[in-house]
């Protein structure tokens, strides 16, 4: 069971190790990250009530969470309480359309790493002669760190398209 520091707060264990606070019911229940969902400090979150589970975390605008539309009473308000002071990077996934020429990977690589983010993983897949398809994996600190790296990386001249994937 995750520690309180105040009654309302829930250190959340996952691999984002973040803190959110929980508005109204869900104190004491378990917390999760939604598996491929990604969420950033500086978006909007919302929790959704599993019984016997407790509260799995989305990013408001995760397509999953339309299965609970009809389900309003799972629905639990939650906002990010992070420290300013301690910096922590998070995991996001995007998909990078760029040339497939000699060089590509290494512009993308040098844009990711002049915004101080970090390459965790990365998947190629062809999805034309001149063009290949990225997934990437990151570690960035907010969502205002990863629109930075996307609005870079849209201007570097081996990408054709940058959007980020969420779950």
């Amino acid at each position: 069971m995750p520690a309180c520091r105040r009654w309302d707060e829930v250190h959340v264990f996952s691999p984002l190790e973040a803190v959110v606070r929980l508005s109204g019911r869900g104190h004491g229940l378990a917390i999760s990250m939604a598996p491929d969902s990604f969420p950033l400090p500086g978006e909007r979150i919302v929790g959704i009530v599993t019984p016997g589970k407790g509260i799995t975390i989305y990013p408001i605008q995760s397509p999953s969470l339309t299965a609970f539309d009809d389900q309003p009473e799972r629905w639990i308000d939650v906002r990010w309480d992070i420290d300013e002071n301690n910096k922590e990077r998070f995991p996001a996934r995007i998909s990078v359309t760029a040339i497939n020429a000699p060089g590509s990977l290494a512009d993308i690589a040098q844009v990711v790493a002049s915004n101080d983010a970090n390459i965790h993983t990365l998947s190629m897949i062809r999805t034309a002669p001149d063009f290949t398809e990225m997934l990437i994996d990151l570690e960035v600190w907010d969502l205002k760190h990863l629109n930075r790296l996307l609005s870079q990386l849209k201007e570097n001249a081996s990408v054709s398209d940058a959007k980020r994937v969420n779950g």
